[in-house]
């Protein structure tokens, strides 16, 4: 009877402490990076797989094995399911996907989906999409990590609406120029409520605004943690009236290293965003050609213009 009662302790012990280890991850391990902020796939919904180079799209997708070859076949997969049944729809997908370069311009979004870069593409150890994506379906919570974006045209390379919410990108990197095409925004959104631009990188000659929100919804709306370098224009503008609405909060612009051509920074003169901790350089004269902000939600901002530096507020005269 003692030895029972041993085993059924180990036992216990051996289930206790991975649930708390998994309860207290923060970050997304790939291989042997961490992907900051982005919490671990939960488990609780559906597996996929994506192989570019070898997979088939007459597979199931449920292992590398019998990986899809397309995003497109494996995103209406994933929502399908999640679509599905009551017992699916509180649930949570995952697609991994592996290949040099997906060719695909994306127009429907996998709600309630993780999809999770591995692998290398070139000297990347990410994925790449070759594409430019509009995603025109009703889509929540769609999560890219660990994926290079790059335009199949010189348009945008995302385009999001009204049509879905909290769309997340974590630890992905965004190109402006790729062949013979350049981007004129990385990400452009409008009225897409808890967007979350999260630790990417953003490089090259944007010919536009790098990352663009319109009007409308922007509540809970984060872009941390980011680096924007090299834009042939501006980097986070809020080009319209953008709102906050219901219980959400207001948006966040922080802790981002941006280095552009033109404004660094435009939250418009009264903005619904906090704008804390951003550390930029224009290439500009310091002054509305290289910043916009809203100085009563701002907070330690330093700017570096071609003539002269400023911290924003600058607390002796606010």
């Amino acid at each position: 009877m003692k030895c029972i009662k041993q085993v059924l302790f180990l036992a216990l012990i051996l289930l206790i402490i991975p649930a708390f280890a998994f309860a207290g991850l923060t970050d997304l391990q790939i291989g042997a990076w961490n992907v900051q902020g982005a919490t671990a796939p939960d488990g609780s919904g559906s597996y996929y797989f994506v192989d570019g180079n070898s997979g088939s799209d007459g597979n199931d997708g449920k292992s590398w094995a019998t990986a899809y070859k397309t995003l497109t076949v494996a995103f209406a997969a994933s929502h399908a399911n999640i679509a599905s049944a009551s017992d699916r729809w509180a649930r949570r997908n995952t697609i991994y996907i592996a290949g040099d370069r997906f060719d695909e311009d994306l127009v429907a979004f996998p709600q309630k989906t993780d999809v999770i870069g591995v692998g290398s593409c070139d000297a990347y150890p990410m994925p790449g999409i070759s594409g430019n994506h509009a995603p025109v379906n009703t889509h929540y919570s769609t999560r890219f990590i660990n994926i290079r974006f790059e335009p199949g045209a010189s348009s945008d390379i995302v385009t999001l609406t009204s049509s879905g919410s909290g769309c997340e990108f974590d630890g992905c990197v965004f190109v402006g120029v790729f062949g013979s095409y350049t981007a004129p925004s990385a990400i452009d959104a409008t009225a897409h409520p808890l967007l979350r631009i999260r630790n990417c990188r953003f490089e090259g000659a944007f010919s536009g605004d790098v990352i663009d929100i319109g009007a409308g919804d922007a509540s809970g709306t984060e872009i941390v943690g980011n680096t924007i370098v090299g834009g042939a224009d501006n980097g986070i503008v809020i080009t319209e009236v953008a709102t906050v609405a219901g219980m959400s909060s207001r948006g966040v612009i922080a802790d981002n290293y941006i280095e552009v051509a033109d404004k660094v920074i435009d939250t418009r003169a009264e903005s619904v965003f906090n704008c804390i901790g951003n550390r930029c350089i224009s290439g500009e004269a310091l002054g509305a050609s290289s910043y916009v902000l809203d100085l009563t939600y701002a907070c330690d901002n330093m700017i570096t213009g071609n003539d002269a530096a400023i911290l924003l507020p600058d607390i002796a005269n606010f």
